[in-house]
């Protein structure tokens, strides 16, 4: 009898760890696959954005960083990072966008722990595809912006607040808001995850969780501003340096046309199929209300939180303390609302397939079919956009110095800045000639306003 159940028991063990095995290597393979994806639709230089936090990142490094008056200057989670990777491997294209792709490759298997722990593995690994294959991830991955590095964040916050059944619960909780200061630090929406959090550890009545979020983020929040007084005697130096960027054609463009950028420009780009989003964000939403229905209240309400909650303040809120003035509206700037989406479809996809098996076999062709949509999208739209055109030319104009082992270059027309800086990205090696001589290379605009070399001694 007792071996008959040891028996048993034995093997019940061993189909259990055969099961988790096969999850594990389910999990490896969506992580392994999700980084070949970012490498394929690689982007790199941008000759936009990037420049100016390649800028801010090199000074740091250098260290030669002072507070300046722009928002780039103050986003010291994506600045430093980067900076340190300067630091140990040089200035290139590759070590520019380093923290970006581990920081978007990183985001998969961040996600899938997180629906573990809510949701199940299964779940868990169906998130994990979505947000794998997703067009906005695989767009940004490769391009120095900081919502990758921010939705990281983000993730790290909500897995630590997930094992809030720990001992020291306060820890947990200060951890959580370290997390989504460092969020803060690195693109400013990212605060609105914090309400979300607050809300489900206030319902579920963990007060030294809640305790513990507000204390690390005021931690944050008190270490910045103590920064700031200490080098420029200004403790609203932030506040101010958002004054100022609140006076950009970005900014002043996007209120022009103020009814159509709050009730359309969001919605067109989540629910019509696009490159961008693919049929991920349609796909996503249609299932949210099924997963609100299936789910037990505590497995959807942090995930509604934390989409709708940042999601409500890049819409609708405002950059201004004295007005009313609508944020501007780009893909990028909603990325880390769809991670909790992600796992909400999945939470329905897993309940709809284990109805019956021609369900399994719908969903599991409905979710391959929205995969391969998203790479695909992601990667016809690779090295496309912003000044992409202009970085292809100086990419090979600084290949070949390489080659020839030229060591100088200068720069004509309205673009100089943006293209000396550019170069000292592809480059590192060429400099401008610190004296009258002429540069090995002139580089100036051709009638399509693209980078043209001009031959030495030519005017």
């Amino acid at each position: 009898m007792l071996q008959a159940l040891s028996s048993a028991v034995h093997s019940h063990t061993m189909t259990f760890v055969e099961g988790e095995g096969r999850y594990w290597a389910y999990f490896g393979f969506i992580v392994v696959l999700g980084f070949l994806m970012r490498l394929a639709c690689m982007t790199g230089l941008i000759a936009s954005d990037d420049l100016g936090y390649s800028r801010y990142a090199l000074l740091i490094a250098q260290h030669g960083y002072t507070p300046e008056l722009h928002h780039f200057a103050l986003r010291y989670g994506l600045t430093i990072p980067v900076a340190a990777a300067y630091g140990f491997f040089g200035v290139r294209e590759w070590t520019t966008i380093l923290i970006p792709v581990l920081a978007s490759t990183a985001s998969v298997p961040a996600l899938m722990l997180i629906g573990r722990k809510l949701l199940g593995f299964r779940t868990a690994l169906l998130a994990g595809v979505l947000i794998a294959t997703f067009p906005v991830e695989l767009r940004y991955a490769t391009i120095l912006v900081p919502e990758p590095v921010a939705e990281f964040y983000i993730l790290v916050a909500v897995l630590i607040y997930l094992y809030r059944g720990y001992r020291h619960p306060v820890l947990v909780g200060f951890a959580t808001g370290v997390c989504v200061g460092m969020a803060y630090l690195t693109k400013e929406s990212a605060l609105f995850v914090a309400p979300a959090l607050l809300i489900d550890a206030g319902a579920r009545r963990q007060w030294y969780i809640f305790l513990g979020i507000a204390l690390g983020l005021l931690m944050i929040v008190a270490v910045e501003h103590s920064y700031y007084v200490a080098l420029t005697a200004d403790l609203l130096f932030r506040p101010h340096a958002m004054i100022q960027h609140n006076h950009s054609p970005m900014v002043l463009a996007s209120n022009r046309h103020l009814w159509w950028r709050l009730l359309k420009a969001y919605p067109r780009m989540m629910i019509l199929p696009n490159t961008d989003f693919g049929l991920h964000s349609l796909f996503s939403i249609l299932l949210v209300i099924p997963a609100c229905l299936v789910l037990a209240v505590e497995k959807w309400r942090l995930l509604l939180l934390w989409a709708l909650l940042p999601w409500l303040y890049l819409n609708f809120g405002t950059s201004s303390f004295s007005h009313y003035l609508a944020l501007p509206a780009a893909d990028r700037y909603i990325l880390f609302v769809f991670p909790p989406l992600f796992l909400l479809s999945a939470g329905a996809l897993n309940h709809i397939s284990s109805l019956r098996r021609r369900a399994a076999l719908h969903t599991t062709l409905a979710l391959g079919i929205v995969a391969a949509s998203g790479f695909y999208c992601g990667f016809v739209t690779r090295g496309q956009g912003w000044r992409t055109d202009a970085v292809k030319v100086l990419r090979v104009i600084g290949e070949q110095a390489r080659e020839r082992h030229l060591s100088t270059v200068s720069f004509e027309g309205d673009q100089q800045e943006e293209w000396r800086h550019a170069m000292g990205i592809l480059n590192h090696d060429l400099r401008t000639p610190a004296d009258s001589r002429p540069a090995d290379i002139i580089i100036r605009s051709d009638a399509f306003g693209l980078p043209s070399t001009v031959p030495k001694g030519q005017p």
